[in-house]
């Protein structure tokens, strides 16, 4: 007989809101520490003695790690205990932590960052440990949570990163991050609940070296063409290996009984949607999250600068991190008004706004201010909603798995945005200078329009009525989710 057990029954031994703060301590600490990086890495490039080259590689590889590790540590999440998952989690991206404030070397640093790369996957394995320790009713807000926390820790990270550079040490961007995340261990290790799986099985490591190939080539070839251009055999290569390697992938997850992702899943058209609408959006918030910094630090000189410091790039992006806070939370409240597909149009329509408005940002910088808001909007309503979409459309052993895979094309997208900015910048340049010209700015945010627009077009076609899955283990639908 089928078990009517509900997620949260297997969370007794903590409270519910104790979870939910350790699980958002633990992102807002991590995305906090890679968003201070930014501002330092000149400071970081001298201290370890790096070439401009090398240090890049060093936040390549931050990434590489994050987008290999998330399916992996999805998968985890849904065949093994989450508790032992998210600890393992925090110790391996704490001992990252530590080894760059300790770096002497780039090669330390390196390893460091790779570590730090794991903390991408808390991501889906909060989604995980939400769906078993809250209730019903909580779901949805604790994704809104998640995804709020990671909105705000962006803001937050610009803006406390310049002050603290100006009396501190860099490593201390490391070293405060680094005790709040062994602080949240701690927390975790009393606080977090056993979140058993509802049915064991195994990974496939056979597909997540595939996987990790492939993405691997994929995103070096990205992200050296901006340098070298699109056309380089160099990026070319990287980019057929990489689609080869992944179309074996695929061959191989299809074949496997228990595949590190099922692609089956994609099948299902909420499910192949939402992974689609989040690499879009990954790749249409580039104009915010790369172009704004970039025109506000640019001298007044150039018509359209700003010749703002980090500080002030942090306080343009706080609209960001404030509207995704608020409205995060308020998703499935929402959705009840206009249903799941009327919150995704809501998410992605103000990501087109959001790349419009700045188009007129040269003569009015107050509209940098509306359009990180309207970011804002599309993170948190747009990246909630696509959490809810798979918790309520995917059988409840994939949900981590399934995520995981939403925030790598999301990854991916961002990846992709910001190297097609950047050559746009590249492009077209201030005569006698190597200043960007306002024209490549112009052609970016048209891009970032024209891109969100696709996000739009892609969450029409998402179905009204979000069907249940089939099987026992399959979570239920809520009634909110009707179109």
């Amino acid at each position: 007989m089928t078990s009517t057990t509900t997620p949260v029954s297997r969370g007794r031994r903590a409270p519910a809101v104790a979870t939910l703060f350790v699980l958002t301590a633990a992102l807002f600490a991590y995305s906090t520490l890679e968003t201070m990086l930014s501002p330092a890495l000149p400071m970081i490039q001298e201290a370890v003695g790096a070439s401009t080259p090398a240090i890049a590689w060093v936040f390549t590889g931050l990434l590489l790690a994050g987008a290999v590790s998330t399916p992996v540590i999805g998968r985890l999440a849904d065949v093994r205990d989450k508790r032992p998952v998210l600890l393992g989690v925090l110790a391996v991206v704490a001992a990252g932590t530590l080894l760059a404030a300790l770096a002497t070397n780039v090669a330390m640093l390196t390893v460091g960052q790779i570590l730090q790369g794991v903390g991408l996957g808390l991501v889906p394995l909060s989604v995980g440990i939400i769906r078993d320790t809250q209730s019903a009713d909580r779901i949805k807000s604790g994704n809104g949570l998640i995804v709020g926390t990671a909105a705000s820790s962006t803001a937050v990270g610009l803006l406390v990163a310049g002050p603290l550079l100006t009396v501190l040490p860099y490593t201390w961007l490391y070293w405060i991050p680094f005790a709040v995340i062994v602080a949240t261990t701690v927390c975790a290790w009393f606080v977090v609940p056993s979140c058993p799986p509802s049915r064991q099985g195994r990974v496939d490591w056979a597909g997540a070296a595939l996987l990790a190939v492939g993405l691997g080539l994929a995103l070096i070839g990205i992200t050296r063409s901006s340098r070298i251009g699109w056309t380089s055999p160099l990026v070319l290569g990287l980019i057929l290996g990489a689609l080869v390697v992944l179309a074996a992938f695929v061959v191989v997850e299809l074949r496997t009984a228990e595949p590190l992702v099922d692609l089956r899943l994609l099948g299902r058209r909420a499910v192949l949607l939402t992974c689609a609408v989040s690499f879009v959006v990954g790749f249409g918030t580039f104009a915010v999250f790369v172009l704004v910094p970039t025109m506000v630090e640019m001298p007044t000189e150039t018509g359209y600068g700003l010749g703002g410091s980090a500080i002030a790039t942090g306080l343009y992006l706080v609209p960001l991190g404030i509207v995704g806070t608020l409205v995060a939370p308020l998703t499935g409240a929402l959705e009840r008004l206009v249903g799941a597909r009327g919150v995704m149009l809501v998410g992605t329509g103000a990501m087109v706004a959001a790349a419009l408005v700045l188009l007129g940002a040269d003569t009015q910088p107050w509209l940098i201010l509306l359009s990180t808001a309207l970011a804002g909007l599309t993170v948190g309503f747009g990246l909630t909603q696509g959490m809810n979409i798979v918790v309520a459309t995917v059988p409840e052993e994939r949900t981590a798995s399934v995520s995981g895979l939403a925030f790598v094309a999301k990854s991916i997208g961002g990846t992709l945005g910001a190297q097609i900015g950047a050559a746009l910048l590249n492009g077209s340049t201030i005569p006698g200078t190597e200043l960007p010209a306002w024209d490549g700015f112009r052609s970016a945010f048209t891009v970032a329009a024209v891109i969100s627009i696709a996000a739009v077009l892609l969450s029409a076609a998402l179905p009204s009525r979000l069907t249940r899955p089939s099987g026992a283990n399959a979570a239920p639908v809520p009634a909110t989710t009707e179109g």
